[in-house]
């Protein structure tokens, strides 16, 4: 859902011409972005949001609420989140430096480098020598999230060995080079092959050879290091109306596409690198930064919208954006070259609507009388919630006056009637228990991932329709021993 919004956002901003000159904000719009922040904190539930808006040679941060809550530490620049699928275009930018150094090609198989890996498509062996390492960075290799996403749980030195294991074997979606599709594992071959290559581990080798010669000091892999700084976000999701803390589980074998942690601080530094603003880093990075600007051109865009390096792209490579969504964290960031403007969004829970971008692009624009709109996954989580309750309701309902019709009449003898509408009944609760416990599968999750991915609610509300439609057999029980005994 992220990505459509996304899509939207960027094919808006394409459409409406760059015209536009370079902002100075004033105190009225300053004050309507705050407000827009304070208003997305309260409606949304989500405890914190920090934002830089990047304008020519100027940077403006914004924060609202809390890193961590239940501490009372306010979210501020300096606040370091997850990056969820932003973590990619770090990871992109690592295996083009690879590239750069002589070590690869990007036209290389990736049996070269994993020559145990292999893949099926429509049930036959696919020529792994016909699949390069661009298939992967660019999502054509036919790894799509709708039919990949079962990440193993874990955080053992081993892990990005066994998420990429996972996929031995599979099913593709596509046949490679066909088109393009999302599938966050993707980015988890290009990890394993960064440490193949560069006989580093991918933490070490992101640390040592990519964020300190950028300078991004305060931008981690390692989750232990990022907690010594005291300024890690807290994570939170929604349940029944309200955001909790959530610890997610651990997904270290996911790192390279969804786990990297920076602060809006460090992302400015970042994002500026990728405008060309940035003159203090190596040269070889130069090269390669304007290098993972380039889609893939060879395959239909999606929305107008291309993927290169771990950045969906237009055409012209004038907008530059990417969306990220964790368990517990949201994130965005929206690049304008020709406006030279830029925006990173980084928050500490899933609720959010992320198009909050667009409304602070609006502020900006002159549009001080911005509205915040409530995100899919709280719209479900409301719709879900409050079927939980009318539902229950309902089953209580039911199951009373199975009770009191059971309670004022004697027993008697069971019909054949009787028996095949309760049979019904029970037959239909038997289904729906059957339904709940596969439809995970429908979205290509399990219920493991599902519970962690998406609200709770979805489960309770389930589980309550199961509670209906047993409530309703023991009443329409009840009503035929009534029947009878009258």
């Amino acid at each position: 859902m992220e990505k459509i919004i996304v899509t939207m956002i960027a094919s808006f901003i394409l459409f409406t011409g760059f015209t536009i000159p370079v902002y100075a904000l004033s105190g009225a719009q300053s004050s309507a972005i705050q407000t827009l922040l304070d208003d997305a904190c309260h409606i949304s539930g989500t405890p914190g949001i920090s934002i830089s808006i990047i304008s020519g040679d100027e940077t403006f941060y914004f924060s609202s609420g809390y890193a961590n809550r239940e501490k009372g530490l306010l979210a501020s620049e300096n606040t370091i989140y997850e990056l969820a699928s932003v973590s990619k275009a770090f990871t992109g930018l690592g295996i083009l430096l690879l590239e750069e150094q002589g070590l690869l090609s990007m036209t290389d198989s990736v049996q070269k480098y994993l020559p145990w890996f292999t893949m099926e498509y429509k049930g036959i062996p696919i020529d792994m020598q016909n699949l390069t390492l661009n298939h992967f960075l660019h999502h054509t290799s036919g790894l799509t999230n709708q039919k990949h996403f079962n990440i193993p749980k874990g955080n053992t030195p081993d892990m990005l060995q066994k998420t990429v294991e996972v996929l031995m074997d599979t099913e593709l979606a596509f046949y490679p080079g066909q088109q393009y599709e999302y599938g966050t594992v993707n980015y988890d071959v290009i990890g394993l092959i960064i440490e193949v290559v560069s006989g580093q581990s991918y933490e070490s080798f992101m640390t040592e050879q990519v964020f300190k010669p950028l300078g991004l000091y305060n931008t981690y892999v390692y989750k232990e290091l990022a907690q010594t700084t005291g300024q890690l976000a807290q994570g939170y999701r929604s349940s029944f109306f309200i955001t909790i803390p959530y610890n997610a589980p651990d997904y270290g074998g996911n790192k390279p596409a969804g786990y990297i942690m920076s602060c809006t601080k460090d992302m400015t530094r970042w994002i500026n690198m990728q405008m060309g603003d940035v003159q203090d880093i190596p040269e070889v990075f130069k090269a390669i930064i304007s290098k993972s600007h380039h889609g893939d051109i060879s395959v239909p865009d999606v929305n107008k919208m291309y993927y290169a390096a771990g950045w969906s792209v237009n055409a012209d490579k004038t907008i530059i954006e990417h969306s990220g969504g964790n368990p517990n964290f949201s994130t965005e960031v929206l690049i304008l070259k020709n406006e030279r403007t830029a925006f990173c969004l980084l928050t500490n829970s899933s609720n959010i609507n992320i198009g909050l971008v667009k409304n602070i692009k609006d502020i900006l624009d002159g549009n001080l009388k911005q509205t915040y709109k409530i995100s899919s996954m709280q719209l479900l989580d409301i719709i879900l919630s409050s079927a939980t309750i009318i539902v229950c309701l309902l089953a209580i309902i039911f199951f009373i006056l199975g009770l009191r019709r059971k309670k004022m009449n004697k027993r008697q003898a069971i019909t054949k009637k009787r028996i095949l509408i309760t049979v019904v009944w029970l037959t239909l609760t038997v289904s729906i228990c059957a339904m709940c416990w596969f439809f995970p599968m429908l979205f290509g999750y399990d219920w493991s991932h599902l519970l962690v991915w998406q609200t709770y609610s979805i489960f309770t509300a389930l589980i309550s329709l199961i509670f209906l439609t047993a409530s309703i057999t023991f009443f329409i029980y009840a009503l035929q021993h009534n029947a009878k005994s009258r």
